[in-house]
């Protein structure tokens, strides 16, 4: 009776054994499936940086030294960061294009001759890439004259082209003729009073020529808009993407949570790199608003 009782014991023990193993595989499947559907709700996290200005004189808010540009490269590369450009983050989320780890945006604004005269040695270098949002009228008008003062002047299309045979450069729209504060306009925001249809007609017009004209000088269609001064409203929003600009960059701070909705990629945060600010401490106070992003 004592061995049948033991025997009743150890089988109780082997049911329960059993029974936990085969919970335990059911609970560790749900926290691999969870997790999984979070990871693709979450998102990939993309800072990006924004650039304007790179020379040795008038540092300040949207302007920085060539050594603390290169700085800014030796710490992403130390750090495992890998830049990548719009178009990279677009097939992302379009073409389920997969991403490096940790990628990461650098974005120049204007298209100015201090890129190239003390950023792009420095891509090289580091083996690097950036995009650039170009000002169409400012580039035609220094491809005509030689002008290379590096506190003002920008880039010719011809040193536009052969940043990007470079591989490491990528051309993005910032209007042809809207970077400015002109006839009651601030950059392509709407007027006061003016028609959605002489808006529309209005902001068309100039974001096509540019796009048109980069066309033709790399064989490449902008697929990004820059907005000047980071000012817009919904009506500019909804005729951009009329246009077929599949992204946005805005000026607001902070750091994007990229998944495969086309929605992430309009209005997108960046970070202003400005004179003696650690990139290190930058990014990791724009990594502190994604606490308040809503899943």
């Amino acid at each position: 009776m004592e061995n049948v009782s033991r025997h009743k014991r150890i089988a109780r023990v082997l049911v329960l054994l059993f029974i936990f193993a085969l919970l335990s595989a059911s609970i560790i499947t749900d926290v691999i499936d969870i997790y999984q559907v979070m990871s693709v709700q979450r998102g990939v996290c993309v800072p990006i940086i924004m650039y304007h200005h790179v020379k040795n004189t008038g540092l300040g808010k949207d302007v920085i030294s060539p050594y603390e540009f290169e700085s800014d490269l030796i710490y992403l590369t130390e750090n495992n960061y890998n830049t990548i450009t719009m178009t990279d983050l677009i097939n992302y989320v379009y073409y389920d294009v997969e991403l490096p780890e940790n990628p990461i945006i650098l974005t120049f604004d204007d298209g100015l001759y201090n890129t190239y005269k003390n950023v792009f040695p420095l891509l090289k270098k580091y083996n690097k890439k950036i995009v650039m949002s170009i000002i169409g009228k400012s580039v035609d008008d220094f491809s005509r004259v030689n002008d290379k003062n590096v506190s003002y002047a920008h880039v010719s299309w011809d040193e536009i082209k052969e940043m990007v045979d470079s591989g490491l450069v990528e051309i993005q729209n910032h209007s042809y003729n809207l970077h400015k504060i002109s006839n009651g306009r601030y950059g392509c925001y709407q007027k006061k009073n003016e028609s959605f249809i002489l808006y529309e007609e209005f902001l068309s017009r100039d974001l096509l020529t540019l796009q048109e004209k980069v066309k033709e000088v790399i064989n490449f269609e902008p697929n990004t808009f820059t907005y000047p001064y980071g000012r817009y409203n919904e009506n500019t929003d909804a005729i951009v993407r009329k246009l077929g600009f599949k992204a946005t960059l805005s000026v607001k701070f902070g750091v994007n949570l990229i998944t495969k909705d086309p929605e992430k990629l309009y209005d997108l945060k960046r970070i202003c790199r400005s004179h003696n600010q650690s990139i290190e401490k930058m990014i990791k106070e724009g990594m502190e608003t994604l606490k308040y992003i809503k899943e």
